[in-house]
């Protein structure tokens, strides 16, 4: 979306099946909704070429980079567009070993174990969770963030009006909670008439409004507190169910109808194709960022704790990585925390691929602050994208989501310490068990810490008692 008077960056990409000497045409296509005449100008045309193996390259160094905000230092490559935003994976932890004396421990063994990981890359869950032993097992060993795929939803908690019904959903609450697992809210309203209770679809205004106000008040108040976020209004770039009943201002008040309730809980805007489709313009990352700007600025939404929500409903033989990067650049720079919230890869023979580059993609991102995928075991009905087959072994996507999760955390670590007893090791975020030991005395001594996006590089003391 350009703006007049000044430049604006266009930025894009193509992927070019094929090798070989060939010739590319590059046009400007402006769509211009004014009758006035205008100059436009193009400027600094580049096109700089990317083999897989350097976008594969580049992945990788974001995760790694160390960036201090404050006084703008790097490492590796960064966003430059993104300076204030940057979100680190790792960070540096030194050690320091002595013993009583205060001298240094030379020598010392430092055993880590990470014991939670802290990025949130989940699953979403559904109703067969509470009876299906196997698939809470699955479930469990793997994740530890969820959004149920129907079960919060309205059609399924009062699908008779009056009658409400939370039992399946307070079943996977409480399973969630036993598990450590946190719950996305999905989602208080849909914006799609659709999509509504059939109940719904034909209230005049004045009922629709009272009962729209009662099932936020309810379902809102039952989870707070409990929730890490909740999609308040879904899909409201494509549809307009509210809107066009109730006012322009539908979603921006339902949001602050809900901050106001919990107004701990983070409130995600939820949308699909503004980072998986090109070809849609009705959800570009413009038109998202100028939809959640208006909900913000709403009378009495000054503090509400806002959120992207991308859901990433990917179909096209093969994902356009480039234009889901330029998506996630320009929403990064409203500096909320960005979610890919219901990932999911239609079928074909390069599937298991194409969910490993989105969510390579998606975890590089500086701006990105949780991923969710939409798939499961077959046991369960997912079959869209199946994680796992009636043996809850895992399928080929399967694969790549276990070998993803153990990829991006630090596992089993060990270092020693150097003659000033000190030991430097760089750590994705998450929770730590340390145990340290030295050869030469009869004594240990274990300690729990946390490496956080928020703090700045970390030095953990230890000392030993002899």
């Amino acid at each position: 979306m350009a703006k007049q008077g000044c430049w604006s960056l266009l930025k894009g990409g193509i992927v070019a099946e094929f090798t070989g000497v060939v010739e590319i045409l590059l046009m400007v296509v402006v769509s211009v909704y004014s009758s006035k005449a205008m100059e436009i100008r193009v400027d600094n045309v580049s096109l700089q070429p990317f083999t897989a193996k350097e976008w594969r390259s580049h992945q990788d160094k974001s995760i790694d980079k160390v960036i201090r905000i404050n006084r703008v230092v790097f490492i590796a490559v960064v966003y430059l567009s993104l300076v204030n935003l940057i979100q680190v994976r790792k960070k540096k932890v030194s050690f320091k070993v002595t013993y009583s004396n205060g001298t240094a421990a030379e020598g010392a063994l430092i055993l880590i174990l990470q014991t939670k990981s802290g990025f949130p890359f989940g699953c979403g869950m559904n109703h067969y969770i509470v009876t299906d032993e196997a698939y809470r097992q699955w479930f469990a060993s793997r994740f530890k963030v969820t959004s149920f795929t129907n079960e919060m939803k309205w059609y399924s908690t009062e699908k008779t009006q009056g009658v409400e019904n939370y039992t399946v959903a307070d079943a996977m609450v409480n399973f969630a909670e036993q598990n450590g697992i946190s719950i996305r809210g999905h989602n208080v309203f849909w914006d799609n008439r659709v999509m509504q209770p059939k109940w719904v679809k034909d209230l005049p205004p004045a009922e629709l409004m009272k009962a729209a106000t009662r099932r936020l008040n309810s379902v809102v108040s039952r989870y707070a507190g409990r929730l890490i976020g909740w999609d308040v209004m879904n899909e409201n770039l494509h549809f307009r169910f509210f809107e066009d009943k109730l006012g322009e201002n539908a979603s921006s008040m339902f949001y602050s109808m809900a901050y106001h309730l919990d107004p701990s809980t983070t409130l995600f805007m939820n949308e699909y194709n503004t980072i998986e489709n090109s070809k849609d313009h009705t959800a570009t990352a413009c038109k998202y960022k100028e939809e959640l700007e208006k909900i913000l600025s709403f009378p009495g939404n000054a503090g509400l704790k806002a959120a992207i929500g991308l859901e990433g409903h990917f179909r096209d033989p093969k994902p356009n990585i480039a234009f889901m990067r330029s998506a996630l650049d320009i929403l990064g720079t409203m500096g909320l925390p960005i979610w890919l919230t219901e990932v999911d890869v239609g079928g074909g023979p390069d599937q298991a691929h194409n969910l490993e580059d989105i969510l390579r993609e998606g975890y590089s991102h500086p701006a990105v602050e949780g991923i969710i995928i939409f798939g499961g075991p077959i046991a369960a009905g997912f079959k869209c994208m199946t994680l796992a087959n009636y043996d809850f072994e895992p399928t080929p996507v399967g694969e790549v989501v276990d070998k993803l999760i153990n990829e991006w955390k630090s596992g089993r670590r060990q270092v020693r310490t150097d003659s000033r007893g000190m030991s430097e090791i760089l750590l994705f975020h998450g929770d730590y068990r340390v145990k340290v030991s030295h050869p030469l005395i009869n004594s240990s001594m274990s300690i729990n810490f946390k490496v956080t996006k928020e703090t700045e590089n970390i030095t953990v003391l230890l000392q030993f008692d002899a």
